[in-house]
This record gives C-alpha cells, structure tokens and sequence, in this order.
C-alpha cells in the first residue's frame, strides 16, 4: 500500500467522520417532554442511527485502504453485529427490569393491604418512585385507568404487552384474576409473586456471572482477529492474493466462516427470552 493510498484513506475517514457527526446530531434524541416521557423506542431509534453511521464510515475507510469490497462489506456487518455480541447490554436491562417488577409488586401489595380497590392502587402506584425501567408502562397504565376509564383487564394486558416479558406476564395474570374474583387475599399472592421474581432475578444474576467469562473469551477472539487482519493488510506481498476475484471469494468465505463461528459463540453466551402466554394476536393493540 503507497503513501497516496494511504494519506486518500485518511483523508475519507476525516471527511465521513464529520458527515457521521452531523448524521448523529440531527438524530438524537428530541427534547424531553415535561408531560410524558420519551418513548424507549426513541432511543433505539437513535443508536441505531448512530450505529449505521458509524458503519457507513468504517465500510468506505475499509475498502478505500484496501480496495477489497468484501471486506468493506464484513466491516459492515461487523460494527452492526460485534457490539452485540460482546456486550451484556440485553441481560443486564432485563435483570433490572426485573429488579423493578418485584419492588413495584411489592408495593401494589402493601397499598392493597391499606384496603385501596385494584384500580386505586394500580393508580396510586404511578405517583410514587416507580423504577425507571418500568416507569413508562406503569404510567401509561394508571392513564388508561383514570383518564381513559378503560376495562381493567384490558388495560393490564396492554401492560403486559408493553412489558413484552414472561415474568410480566405472570404479574398482569395475577392482576386480572385479582380484579377478576374482587377477593380477600390479593396482597397475600402479588408477596408470593414478588418472592419468586426475586429469586429469579438471583438465579440471572449468577448465570450472567458465569457467561461474563464466556463473553471475555469472546472478546480476546475478536481482538485477536483483528489485530492479525490488519497486520496481514499492511503486508503487501501476504496480502496480494486478496486483490484477485479468487481472492475476494476466498474472503467471502473465511469471514462467512468467522461470522457463523462468533454468531455460535454468542448463541451459547445468551439464553433463550422464553415465550409470553398473556398474548391475543386478534385483539387490536
């Protein structure tokens, strides 16, 4: 690889690095509404934006330095998909979500022992410290509730479907049967309920313990590789093969196999998010 190649590949990264800012700054977040608070979906919205931004500039800058397509396209898919794979970012928010469905369950427990109905209770809820990580479906609950008078059940089960989780499922259940029967003893089963959330939770925690390792080895293997790709890049007599269309199918074919090894990986790294049951394909969302 010549100087002018080079100091060409450089220059492109300045110049998509300053397009990629701009792309970023213009999908950020929107101000916060003092009234209702973002949707999560925003924010997802906006890091996948920021993601394929900065994808697009790794995908010219690699191909602009070796002039291999397939490899432009790998670095591509891998600043998609890499940061997923090492990153413990989805059992973590589920943990804390779950973390946050025990404290809330145990205080709808308490306000129903205060002898609040149901629906009181649901609502009373909202006003007090809610955990952020379920702050958003518990406020949109009590608003169906007092605002929109909805049917209880109904409004659980939009709940559950916000929650999108088995164990709150298993919660929203236990609420509709409650408002269901109108009995005594309700505090007594959301106690029972909280309990076996907290045990759940500390079960994931000590899996999660034991898969950080695994997600270690991941990361040194990803390293690895691509310390080796670079320095092999850089080697222009190793890497004039590579510039042939055997060559390029010869890449295709080795970062297909990485590809499947690392999805493999992360496979055994991750447990399976179960199936919800609270679900009604034919009732309008």
């Amino acid at each position: 690889m010549n100087t002018n190649a080079l100091l060409a590949g450089l220059s492109a990264i300045a110049v998509l690095g300053g397009i990629s800012c701009i792309i970023v700054g213009f999908a950020g977040r929107p101000p916060d509404d003092p009234v209702r608070p973002p949707s999560r979906w925003q924010g997802v919205i906006a890091r996948s934006r920021r993601l394929i931004a900065i994808a697009l500039v790794a995908t010219i800058a690699v191909y602009v330095l070796t002039g291999w397509p397939v490899a432009g396209f790998a670095a591509f898919i891998g600043v998609l998909t890499l940061p997923k794979v090492v990153s413990a970012r989805a059992a973590t928010e589920r943990i804390r979500k779950l973390e946050a469905l025990e404290l809330w369950t145990r205080r709808l427990a308490d306000l129903l022992v205060a002898g609040r109905a149901l629906e009181q209770a649901l609502e009373h809820s909202a006003a007090r410290n809610v955990p952020p990580a379920i702050a958003e479906p518990v406020a949109a609950l009590a608003r169906r509730l007092r605002v929109i008078r909805m049917p209880t059940e109904q409004a659980l089960r939009l709940f559950a479907d916000e929650l999108n989780d088995p164990i709150g499922d298993r919660i929203a259940a236990a609420l509709i049967l409650v408002a269901r029967r109108r009995g005594k003893g309700a505090s007594t089963v959301l106690q029972r309920l909280a309990e076996l959330v907290a045990k759940d939770v500390s079960d994931r925690r000590e899996v999660e313990a034991a898969r950080a390792e695994h997600r270690t080895t991941v990361r040194w293997i990803i390293g690895i590789f691509i310390t080796f790709t670079a320095v092999a890049v850089f080697q222009q007599s190793y890497a004039a093969p590579f510039s042939t269309p055997v060559g390029q199918t010869v890449l295709a074919v080795v970062a297909a196999f990485y590809g499947i090894a690392l999805w493999w990986l992360h496979r055994l790294g991750n447990a399976a998010p179960g199936h919800r049951f609270l679900t009604d394909p034919g009732r309008p969302s």
